[in-house]
């Protein structure tokens, strides 16, 4: 688009609130995730229809391959969300002393390199000695993400919810047009890997080009690069481990699978992605919003983070009811009917996803209040405590939602009490 000012006049200005109140702006954002979880069923599903309970698995691993280094990034989306929202509440112009644009695209390089380099230490164990090249799209996906992950915080701490929920909309709607079409015509890894990846540089590139002087104009931060790569290792580090809860978690579990549980693994990582996808996918999503929210209301922080986690547990108990009536039915009607797991099975997957979903409440609040460690810290638990769990001689299928509960109970325990030591330390020094 050449007229850029014509671009710019198409979007919304940055309000002080309305993105934030009801029927603001975010609203678009809201529909976007709502049709990005729909896309995301969809892939999955046809995915596992096409290729088979076995066979998935290297689809499913590999996704969960890519979409764990995507979780891990999401730590820039965090900090560059708070670093923008924090630098438009200050009264006083900011100076511009970094690019976000060469910030995302640095940790990109990084982040990619590291990938191909410890690729021999985990591509062969989980999808297999025949597709370990599939380290180098998980790679590419990865570094181009890290760009994207930086502006959408850059997005969402200016409240600019439409630019994000295009991005957003762009990257599922391409995805599953792309997979789509791979699997109508061959089964082939190669091929349905770059599909899943090259929507992560069309999406941000097509939202660039409708909006380029927003764009531009977003991606200057007054913080330092010193800073900012600071406080993003906070970030990274808890989004890391979030990652292996949520993301990362069918590739942690190929490797503590048997030889000969390749249809129970394959079944349990689509079950996985299936049952937690009505609650953790917007939770994700939301995850700029919530830090937005809490530090332009640290005030009311306490009471907005209990209305949310209550509505999580509401959730999660209706979600269980209808898995306990007619999850099993569903999976053999829709899916395959050769899919082998039980109802006692799903229904504690579904519990499982409520316990993260309040842990992706508790910890945007404590990034508002400016507590990144102790943010990191809570997710990092949640994670050991999760890994640890795994070892229990049970059933591959209910050591995976055993640990998916206690470790995020244990996560939710430790932030709770670090958002009340933050809030009377407020309350003292104000």
């Amino acid at each position: 688009m050449r007229d850029h000012e014509a671009a710019d006049a198409a979007l919304p200005d940055v309000p002080e609130a309305s993105g934030l109140g009801p029927g603001g702006d975010v609203k678009w954002m809201l529909a976007a995730t709502l049709v990005a979880g729909v896309a995301g069923y969809l892939v999955m599903w046809n995915a596992i229809r096409v290729l088979g309970q076995a066979d998935y698995v290297v689809f499913g691993v590999f996704w969960s391959a890519l979409f764990l280094v995507v979780g891990v990034l999401f730590g820039l989306q965090q900090e560059t969300t708070r670093a923008t929202a924090e630098a438009l509440r200050s009264a006083a112009r900011p100076v511009r002393r970094s690019s976000l644009w060469l910030f995302g695209a640095g940790a990109g390089v990084i982040v990619g390199v590291i990938v191909l380099a410890t690729s021999p230490l985990w591509a062969p164990g989980s999808l297999g000695e025949e597709n370990s090249a599939l380290a180098v799209q998980v790679a590419v996906g990865s570094a181009a993400n890290a760009v994207v992950a930086t502006m959408s915080g850059a997005m969402a701490g200016a409240q600019r919810w439409k630019l994000l929920a295009a991005v957003i909309l762009l990257d599922a709607l391409i995805r599953l047009l792309a997979v789509s079409l791979v699997l109508s015509v061959t089964g082939d890894p190669t091929m349905f890997a770059w599909a899943i990846v090259l929507p992560f540089p069309l999406a941000i590139t097509i939202v660039f080009c409708c909006a380029p002087r927003v764009l531009r104009r977003l991606g200057h931060s007054p913080f330092g690069y010193r800073t900012l790569a600071r406080n993003s290792m906070h970030t990274v580090i808890a989004a890391s481990a979030t990652a292996v809860l949520i993301n990362g978690f069918p590739l942690v579990l190929a490797f503590y699978a048997q030889s000969g549980e390749e249809e129970t693994l394959g079944a349990l990582i689509f079950a996985i992605t299936l049952t937690r996808a009505p609650i953790l996918v917007p939770m994700m999503a939301l995850q700029s919003y919530l830090v937005t929210r809490f530090t332009n209301d640290r005030d009311a922080l306490w009471a907005f983070m209990l209305k949310a986690m209550g509505a999580i547990a509401a959730t999660m108990a209706v979600l269980a009811v209808v898995t306990w009536l007619w999850g099993y039915w569903a999976l053999v009607t829709f899916v395959r009917p050769d899919l082998n797991l039980s109802t006692a099975a799903l229904v504690p997957l579904v519990v499982s996803s409520g316990f993260i979903g309040m842990l992706c409440v508790t910890g945007p609040a404590l990034l508002a209040l400016d507590k990144h460690r102790d943010y990191a810290l809570g997710w990092v638990i949640a994670s050991v405590v999760a890994l640890a769990v795994l070892f229990v001689p049970l059933p591959l299928e209910f050591r995976a939602s055993l640990a998916l509960s206690v470790g995020p109970i244990v996560g939710i325990a430790w932030h709770l009490v670090r958002i009340r030591v933050a809030l009377r330390e407020r309350v003292t020094t104000a």
